[in-house]
C-alpha cells in the first residue's frame, strides 16, 4: 500500500455539526502525511450538487424503500466520484447523527454496506470504513468505531466484554472528533474584525450591532454565549424558560463589567432566539447576533424546517447578515469565555482549543435516560478541562474571577489519535493482504 497516497472522503450531509466533524477527521489524515486537505474532492455529493453546501437534507438508509435502492443511489455518487480522483481514497469516514435517533447505528452501517460492496465490485481494494463520534453497536460493516467517552454506558461496556470483535473495532476518545482549532479563532477574528470595520451602514440594526461591538472589544473581560438547542425528539426542552435564565445571568456579569455577545445555532428555537435578540436591544452591553439561516419562501416557514430561522426579526436579521456569523472568530479577543449549553459537544472543540470554557446545565431540560451522554460528557469536562457555568458567574461577581484565572487542563487532540489509528489499521490490513 502507498501511504503517501492515502487519502479519506465521506458522504455529504447539510448538518452543519457534523459535516464539521466529518471535516475534522478528514483532515487529520491528510495533516498526518503532510498533504493539504482537499476540500473539493473529499465528498460524494448527489447529482445536481456542485458543493457540500449545495445539499439541503441527509442522505440515510433510512428514507429508502430498501437497501437495494439506498446502494443504487450511493453507487451512482461513488461513480461520479471515482472518475474525479487519481487514486481511490483508502479511508470512508461518516459521522453517527444524533438526530437520526433509533436509525443512525443502523444507517451508518448501511452507508458503509453500500461503499464496501461497490469498491469490491469495482475491484479497488480495501477501504477502511469509521464512524466517528457513535455509539456503540454491533457494526457488521464499519471497521473502525470512534466512540467517546461519554457515549459509554454500563451496558455498552458489558457488551465490550462479551464481544471480542466489537472490541478490536472500537477506538475511544476522551472527547468528539471536530474541525476546531486555535489557528482557525485567529483567522476568523481578523476577518471579523475587518468585515466590522469596513461596513459603512448607518441604518438600523447594523449601526446598533456596531456601536455595541465597539463597546464590547473596549471591556477587558469577555462572554459569550453558544447555544445549542432542541432535537426531533422530545428529549431535550430548550424554551424561553431557560433563555431567561441565560439572560439573567448575562445581566449579572454585563454589570460586572463583562462584555456579552449571544450566538444561536441551527437546533435553537426561533422563539428562544426572538427573546434574547429582543432583551440584548434593551442592554447597551450585550449584543444578540443570529448565525441561523433565514427563511426566503413559506415553504421554508414551515414547522418542519425549524433549522432555518423564521421569527419576528426576519427583516433585521436580514440585514444583520452582512455582519454574518461571529462564531468562531468573536472567540479570538484575549479573556473570553465561551458558554456552551449542555445539549451541545461543542465544549470539546473550545476546550480542546486552550479557550476558556464553561457549561451551562442549569434551566434546560435534557432526559437522563435518553440523552445520558449530554450528563456524561458535563462530568468529563467539569472541573478539569471546563467550569460549570452558574458557579463562575457567582464566583466572577462576587471574587471578581475572570476567564485568564481559569487554571484549566486541554483537552487531548482526538483528531490526531483518530488518524493514527485509522492509518494503523489499513497498515494491518495490507499485511493480511500480502500473506
Amino acid at each position: 500500500m502507498n501511504y503517501p497516497q492515502i487519502r479519506a472522503f465521506a458522504l455529504a450531509t447539510p448538518r452543519l455539526g457534523y459535516l464539521n466533524q466529518v471535516i475534522g477527521a478528514l483532515h487529520s489524515i491528510s495533516d498526518l502525511f503532510g498533504a493539504e486537505y482537499d476540500a473539493v474532492n473529499s465528498f460524494l455529493l448527489p447529482d445536481g450538487c456542485d458543493g457540500v453546501y449545495d445539499l439541503k437534507e441527509p442522505i440515510t438508509f433510512s428514507s429508502f424503500e430498501n437497501y437495494e435502492t439506498f446502494k443504487s443511489y450511493v453507487w451512482d455518487m461513488m461513480d461520479a466520484y471515482i472518475k474525479k480522483v487519481i487514486f481511490p481514497p483508502r479511508v470512508f469516514v461518516t459521522p453517527y447523527d444524533m438526530t437520526e435517533n433509533s436509525s443512525a447505528t443502523l444507517n451508518a452501517d448501511m452507508l458503509c454496506k453500500a461503499v464496501k460492496e461497490y469498491y469490491k465490485h469495482n475491484n479497488l481494494g480495501f477501504v477502511l470504513t469509521a464512524l466517528i463520534n457513535g455509539r456503540l453497536y454491533d457494526y457488521q460493516y464499519v471497521d473502525l468505531v470512534n466512540v467517546p467517552k461519554h457515549l459509554l454506558t454500563l451496558r455498552s461496556r458489558m457488551k465490550l466484554l462479551q464481544n471480542r470483535g466489537l472490541r478490536k473495532k472500537v477506538l475511544f476518545t476522551l472527547g468528539t472528533i471536530n474541525n476546531f482549532s486555535r489557528n482557525n479563532v485567529t483567522i476568523k477574528y481578523a476577518e471579523l474584525l475587518k468585515k466590522v470595520s469596513e461596513i459603512n451602514d448607518d441604518a438600523e440594526p447594523i449601526k446598533e450591532f456596531k456601536e455595541k461591538f465597539s463597546n464590547f472589544s473596549k471591556t477587558s473581560k469577555k462572554v459569550v454565549f453558544c447555544l445549542g438547542g432542541r432535537v426531533e425528539g422530545t428529549e431535550i426542552l430548550f424554551d424561553v424558560s431557560y433563555a431567561q435564565h441565560l439572560y439573567g445571568q448575562a445581566e449579572k456579569l454585563a454589570k460586572n463589567g463583562y462584555g456579552v455577545i449571544f450566538v444561536n445555532g441551527p437546533r435553537t428555537p426561533n422563539d428562544v432566539s426572538d427573546f434574547l435578540y429582543k432583551k440584548a436591544r434593551e442592554n447597551k452591553n450585550i449584543i444578540f447576533q443570529n448565525c441561523k439561516a433565514i427563511a426566503v419562501n413559506d415553504e421554508e416557514r414551515q414547522p418542519s424546517k425549524w433549522r432555518i430561522y423564521s421569527g419576528k426579526y426576519e427583516e433585521e436579521f436580514k440585514n444583520l447578515q452582512k455582519i454574518g456569523n461571529i462564531y468562531p472568530g468573536i472567540l479570538g479577543f484575549d479573556n473570553t469565555l465561551v458558554v456552551h449549553t449542555m445539549d451541545s459537544y461543542s465544549g470539546c472543540e473550545t476546550s480542546g482549543a486552550a479557550i476558556p470554557t464553561a457549561i451551562s446545565a442549569k434551566g434546560i431540560y435534557v432526559d437522563p435516560n435518553i440523552r445520558y451522554d449530554c450528563y456524561n460528557l458535563v462530568k468529563i469536562l467539569c472541573p478539569k478541562y471546563a467550569v460549570d457555568f452558574d458557579e463562575f458567574v457567582d464566583l466572577a461577581c462576587n471574587l471578581k474571577l475572570e476567564p485568564n484565572d481559569l487554571k484549566l487542563s486541554i483537552l487531548p487532540n482526538s483528531q490526531r489519535v483518530f488518524a493514527e489509528t485509522a492509518v494503523n489499521r489499513l497498515y494491518q490490513e495490507s499485511k493480511k493482504i500480502k500473506k
